[in-house]
């Protein structure tokens, strides 16, 4: 049987970035405001990936031993967060443990700036339309299809860049990539509300809660690392959240683990979802029972989604092992730095974290290579899925590097686009010199 496929439209743009998350949001607005006609995919209905939809409202890390290492789009986006008193920034002398050094913004506000800062730049906003299929051939993206309300739309470019976190349209597109048997686990956040202060007898709390694991009616992966006064007035998150906000509190901000998780599987990804709400479930109702002052807490937002830490990381012409980030190499065509400890985590809960963390002076960088697919003309990533190995991904993954690496792809798409070169054959070192003159901190170049 013949089947006809009828395609609502077709659009054409220079630089089309797909996944408005930290990495794809900060492309977007680079593409842009290099003069690129931009299209900016994004599957949910709001700007900010991890930082908004999924939950974790605290971007890091702009700093490194004492000085600011990442600048541009989004330390412009924290900065004006700031001014308008919806983001508390790292302050001096920036030495603090790096859980104390992420900016705390308000998540929404957030979004409504990302939206004026994209629209503003000239980009234009495809929310509600994930990527359904690449046409790729010979290392070259034609298009790709875009699945709406009103059904399949075309959308053709002169460069993509893959922005998803999870690596779907290089995979699509037939990249090559690499995915760990064993991936960290993921997260699932919500918002508690309606706790009371009260005196808190810790150590109660903690056998009781390992007497429920121990029975099997908690489940060890319901607070990662068992230790439940984490989730009780914000502790052991950073500043963290109390009781001074509207009795609000988000306890669990990456405080689950949902294992085995793999978010480049669709029955995974599903499966995941249901027990990441069985998670948060049995959490509230051991906190009704069981804490003081939490008898009538209630979630009452959740993300939409469960947020992966890790899946695909697609290959690329240059590859960052955790060796060498944990050494603080930087190659000659690195784009931009990168700072946070190596972070695996584990999926036995009676391990610790597999924290590696960067000596003093040691901050890596993050090579052009690592961000051009391997064999492709036209095809980028940025953020999480960029070029490289499990354990230099865990650190290169967190929002403020994932902000970096986008603008510097933005800035190289438009720039190949301009000069009507493939992104394979930009010079690194004249993208190095338009990043620098544009406000990032560059290696080699920005002081």
């Amino acid at each position: 049987m013949t089947e006809t496929i009828h395609i609502q439209k077709t659009e054409r743009f220079d630089v089309v970035v797909c996944g408005g998350g930290t990495a794809g949001f900060c492309a977007a607005v680079a593409a842009a405001r290099g003069g690129a006609k931009t299209a900016l995919i994004e599957k949910w209905g709001m700007l900010g990936g991890t930082m908004t939809v999924g939950g974790v409202p605290a971007p890091a890390l702009f700093h490194a031993h004492g000085k600011q290492i990442i600048a541009g789009i989004g330390w412009e986006l924290m900065t004006r967060l700031s001014e308008q008193g919806f983001a508390q920034l790292p302050r001096p002398p920036f030495t603090a443990k790096h859980p104390q050094m992420a900016v705390e913004i308000n998540a929404f506000q957030a979004a409504v700036l990302m939206d004026d800062m994209a629209l503003s730049a000239g980009v234009q906003l495809h929310f509600h339309q994930p990527v359904a299929y690449v046409r790729s051939e010979s290392g070259h993206v034609d298009s790709i299809l875009i699945c709406g309300t009103n059904g399949l739309s075309r959308v053709e470019g002169k460069v993509f860049i893959d922005c998803t976190g999870d690596g779907d349209v290089a995979a699509m597109a037939g990249a090559a990539y690499e995915l760990s048997e064993e991936l960290q686990p993921a997260s699932l956040n919500s918002v508690l509300v309606n706790a009371q202060a009260r005196p808190q007898n810790m150590q109660a709390i903690v056998e009781d809660y390992r007497r429920r694991v121990a029975s099997g009616e908690l489940s060890p992966h319901d607070i990662w690392g068992g230790d439940p006064s984490a989730v009780i007035q914000g502790h052991g998150r950073g500043r963290g959240a109390d009781f001074r906000e509207n009795y609000s509190i988000n306890v669990f901000s990456n405080l689950n683990h949902v294992y085995p998780f793999n978010g480049a599987d669709d029955l995974s990804r599903t499966q995941g979802e249901i027990e990441g709400r069985k998670s948060i479930a049995r959490i509230v109702r051991w906190l009704n029972e069981a804490v003081p002052g939490y008898e009538h807490a209630y979630v009452a937002a959740c993300s939409p989604q469960v947020t992966a830490r890790e899946s695909r990381r697609i290959l690329g012409n240059a590859y960052m092992t955790g060796e060498d980030y944990v050494n603080g190499v930087c190659p000659p065509d690195s784009v931009c730095y990168s700072f946070y400890p190596i972070d695996v985590h584990q999926g036995d809960e009676n391990a610790p974290l597999d924290n590696v963390f960067l000596e003093q002076g040691r901050v890596p960088g993050i090579p052009y290579g690592a961000l051009v697919a391997r064999g492709f003309d036209n095809l980028m990533m940025a953020g999480r899925i960029a070029s490289g190995d499990r354990r230099a991904q865990s650190a290169y993954r967190v929002q403020a590097s994932c902000m970096a690496m986008g603008e510097a792809a933005g800035t190289a798409a438009a720039m190949a686009c301009a000069g009507q070169i493939g992104v394979d054959a930009l010079d690194p070192a004249l993208l190095r010199a338009r990043l620098n003159a544009n406000g990032m901190i560059v290696p080699g170049l920005s002081h």
